[in-house]
């Protein structure tokens, strides 16, 4: 064979290599899964939302849709849902919330959520509103994953671009209406490794929140309180989730307080910072002269409105700081109370209606393992409650050595006192 034979068929071989892997590494081919898989998938919509086989060129369209990526599981959702063949059934409400929950999520709908969702509708919110909260669910995501169909159109764009994730498939809460989460600020980002996988959690705010009293506790926990980490003996409270991710994280919060943790929400440099902008900054009191350079926080006590790096800063100052405690436990503290203040001031933007919307949109900027039933559950509670009832305090601590290791120590009867003195609040 002559040399420019062999070069001919190198190049043609090169050719089709590249439209091979232009195949495998586009939208459609990466989220389509087989033929099989989406038909039950559609197949599905028609029997739950229209009560009939599916006709096959309908079928057919569908599935091709969804195979070639020109469709999402959001866009057959919608398709069916505000279809003239569903809509002239002219189902109540407590009945088009049933069926959302059989056709998305293919299960029976929880009491927390559904009561949740019949009440918005019954207030006035738009079905179309209820439907996007639905489409836009972690749960519905995971659904369409195991069919191999992309969600909604820039999910797969987002989960890049983010890193972040809300998953959770929980209903209900371990202690009934009282709520009990941790928020942990992941020491990460800004080139920094680590991230929300398994970076060293120096913020830890645990939360406990009655739904019935609208009362609730930020209960801050030094990054240094030195505790029994499950398998590792025992040091930094803030290396658990660096040995062992979010569960070992989990379960080492959870043995410290002796409360069971519904869920919890995790966040890092990359994150915090956007997110306060995207909320349009954050307004909250500084009560100290601070100018720390290590973190780049330079204020004055008074009130001041803080974009997200300013936050940030604020958020990491610690050095010359002297009120509650001073240090380390100053810097929580004041962590603890823009948290507070954060939430009274942007809850506007979220309701019943935008639920799952909103959960979205901050799928952007943290992880957490909260369901959109557990969300709805909370809400209320969330929308409803004064600043007056959000106290920010800590359990007695002290800076201690153990051996070579500078560290957090407590009064371990003290520390299990106060912990269960704010599980009965």
């Amino acid at each position: 064979m002559s040399s420019k034979v062999k070069g001919k068929i190198k190049y043609i071989f090169v050719f089709i290599s590249i439209l091979v892997l232009v195949a495998l590494l586009s939208p459609s081919y990466v989220s389509a899964g087989t033929s099989a898989q989406v038909e039950q998938f559609v197949s599905r919509f028609y029997e739950v939302c229209l009560d009939r086989q599916p006709d096959q060129d309908g079928l057919n369209k569908w599935v091709d849709s969804l195979l070639d990526g020109s469709k999402t599981g959001a866009d057959v959702a919608s398709g069916f849902i505000f279809s003239a063949e569903f809509t002239g059934k002219n189902y109540n409400n407590e009945t088009f919330v049933t069926i959302l929950y059989r056709a998305f999520f293919n299960r029976e709908p929880d009491s927390v959520g559904f009561n949740s969702w019949v009440t918005s509708l019954n207030h006035g919110t738009s079905r179309q509103k209820v439907v996007d909260g639905f489409t836009h669910s972690q749960e519905f995501a995971d659904l369409c994953s195991t069919y191999g169909i992309l969600p909604f159109a820039g999910a797969v764009a987002s989960a890049a671009a983010s890193g972040g994730a809300i998953t959770g498939t929980g209903s209900g809460f371990a202690s009934g209406n009282k709520v009990n989460f941790i928020i942990w600020g992941d020491d990460s980002g800004m080139g920094r490794p680590g991230g929300r996988v398994n970076g060293r959690t120096d913020q830890n705010l645990f939360v406990h929140l009655n739904l019935d009293t609208n009362q609730a506790y930020i209960v801050t926990i030094p990054r240094d309180t030195w505790t029994a980490i499950p398998g590792h003996g025992k040091q930094k409270i803030n290396s658990a989730h660096a040995i062992g991710g979010n569960d070992l994280a989990l379960r080492t919060f959870e043995q410290f307080t002796g409360i069971k943790i519904d869920f919890y929400v995790i966040t890092d440099f990359d994150g915090f910072d956007p997110l306060i902008n995207a909320l349009g900054g954050v307004t909250t009191t500084v009560e100290e002269n601070i100018a720390d350079s290590f973190s780049g926080c330079f204020l004055t006590p008074g009130t001041w409105t803080l974009n997200g790096s300013q936050a940030l800063a604020l958020c990491r100052a610690r050095h010359g700081r002297t009120l509650y405690g001073g240090g380390a436990f100053a810097r929580e503290h004041q962590a603890g109370m823009l948290i507070a203040d954060l939430l009274i001031q942007k809850r506007g933007k979220v309701n019943s209606g935008n639920l799952g919307e909103f959960l979205g949109f901050l799928s952007q900027f943290v992880w957490s393992n909260i369901s959109i039933d557990q969300a709805a559950r909370i809400l209320p509670s969330l929308l409803s409650i004064n600043r007056s009832n959000i106290i920010v305090t800590t359990f007695p601590a002290w800076p201690q050595n153990f051996g070579k290791a500078s560290a957090v120590g407590y009064n371990e009867a003290e520390k299990n006192a106060f912990f269960r003195n704010i599980a009965a609040q």
